[in-house]
């Protein structure tokens, strides 16, 4: 397992907001992969920030990254080693 999979949430996966960065650390992936989600419909924005940019529920992000890892049968970073 890679490091960052040993950090601990300092978030509620249920309630609070998080930015795309955050939502890619969370799932493994990166920033273009939630963009791509968004845009494809996989995950929708539970809110918008001080600047407009969308933001997710830490749920909605890995029911994102479960559904498309389902679809692509790809393995997860973490697992990978």
């Amino acid at each position: 397992m890679s490091e960052a999979t040993h950090d601990l949430l300092t978030f509620d996966l249920h309630d609070d907001l998080i930015n795309a960065e955050m939502a890619a650390h969370v799932a493994g992936v990166t920033v273009e992969t939630i963009w791509q989600w968004k845009r494809r419909g996989h995950i929708t924005p539970a809110g918008l920030d001080e600047y407009g940019r969308p933001l997710y529920t830490g749920i909605d992000v890995l029911r994102a990254e479960a559904k498309t890892r389902k679809a692509a049968r790809r393995v997860p970073r973490a697992w990978q080693g």
